[in-house]
C-alpha cells in the first residue's frame, strides 16, 4: 500500500547522489543545488531527502528567502535556494504557475481571461455556483456582486474581483472556494 508519509524515489535519488560521489572518487561532500520556479517544491524535496522538516515549507511562493544548507549525510549536502523567475513582466503563465503573488499583480484581470479561455465557461459557473455569462466583464461582475467587490456608488470592482478568483484558484489544494469547496481548476 501506498502511504502519504512515504516519498517516492527519495532512497533511488540519495543512492545516486552517493554513487556519484563513489564514482568520481570524492573524498569531501558534494553540494546539490535544488533551482527552480517559486512554490514548486523545492523545499518540500530537500525535506524528504533528508526525512525530516529542515527547511520550512509553504503554499505562498517567496517563502524561502535566501540560500540555505542542508546536510543531508556525510556525503551529500543540499542547497535550498530561493525560486527563480526568468521573466521581469507579469506573465500570464507564471501567475497561473502561482510564481508571483496575487498582492503584486498589476493587471489581475489577463490571467483570469486566461483561466476563461482554458476552463470555459461551464466549468467557472459550476465552480462558482454562478448563472450563466459571456465574458471575462460579466464573470467579474457577478464574482463582484457575490464577493462583495463593490466600489462606491454599487459599480463592480473588477480588480478586486479578478483577485478573488485567483485566491480562490491558488488555494485550490486547500480545498477553499465559494460554496462547497469543490474548485474545477
Amino acid at each position: 500500500t501506498l502511504s502519504t508519509s512515504e516519498c517516492l524515489g527519495a532512497e533511488t535519488l540519495t543512492q545516486l547522489l552517493k554513487n556519484y560521489c563513489r564514482s568520481h572518487n570524492i573524498k569531501t561532500s558534494i553540494a546539490v543545488g535544488v533551482i527552480g520556479f517559486p512554490n514548486v517544491g523545492k523545499s518540500s524535496l530537500i525535506n524528504s531527502l533528508k526525512r525530516s522538516k529542515a527547511v520550512s515549507t509553504g503554499s505562498m511562493p517567496g517563502l524561502t528567502r535566501s540560500v540555505q544548507e542542508v546536510q543531508v549525510d556525510k556525503n551529500i549536502r543540499l542547497i535550498d535556494c530561493p525560486g527563480i523567475v526568468f521573466s521581469s513582466r507579469n506573465d500570464d503563465a507564471l501567475i497561473l504557475r502561482n510564481c508571483i503573488k496575487i498582492e503584486q499583480l498589476e493587471d489581475p484581470i489577463a490571467p483570469v481571461e486566461a483561466i476563461l479561455r482554458r476552463c470555459g465557461e461551464e466549468a467557472l459557473m459550476s465552480a462558482y455556483a454562478l448563472p450563466e455569462f459571456s465574458g471575462v466583464s460579466e464573470l467579474l461582475a457577478l464574482v463582484a456582486k457575490k464577493r462583495g467587490k463593490l466600489k462606491r456608488g454599487g459599480g463592480f470592482n473588477a480588480d478586486a474581483a479578478a483577485r478573488t478568483v485567483l485566491q480562490v484558484r491558488r488555494n485550490r489544494s486547500n480545498r477553499s472556494s465559494f460554496r462547497s469547496g469543490k474548485n474545477l481548476f
